[in-house]
């Protein structure tokens, strides 16, 4: 599902939690540079100040807030460089100040799918779509 610091999913990752589930999270990164992605996760100030306190890169301290909160994570890319960065979240972790910090990050869905919604269909606005987890 859709998970990345800009979009927490704090009531489904306890569901899961409370349910055995592993959740996996899709574009934990934005998908900066497709199609369908967006900048926001890579160019977010707050990730970006986290990122050089620790002298790592925005995607790391993404993908570390992920493994972290017990995510599987997917990670597209064929940058050898970016491949050894996205393997080099094990050796640090994320302060109690960085948490407070990137829970302060104003949520939202970063891919709304406005494609579902219809006048005709069963979804007729993202919030009969959604489940209101805003």
């Amino acid at each position: 599902v859709e998970i990345s610091p800009l979009w927490q999913q704090q009531k489904l990752r306890e569901f899961c939690k409370s349910k055995n589930i592993v959740l996996t999270a899709y574009s934990p990164l934005g998908a900066k540079g497709t199609r369908w992605g967006t900048n926001e996760v890579m160019d977010n100030e707050t990730l970006k100040d986290i990122a050089n306190a620790h002298n790592k890169t925005v995607a790391q301290v993404c993908l570390r807030w992920a493994f972290e909160q017990g995510l599987s994570f997917v990670v597209k890319s064929f940058n050898k460089e970016r491949m050894r960065e996205n393997l080099q979240i094990f050796d640090w972790g994320l302060s109690l100040d960085d948490y407070k910090k990137i829970n302060e990050i104003k949520q939202r869905r970063l891919f709304p799918k406005l494609e579902m919604v219809s006048p005709n269909g069963p979804f007729k606005s993202l919030e009969e779509l959604w489940d209101g987890e805003i």
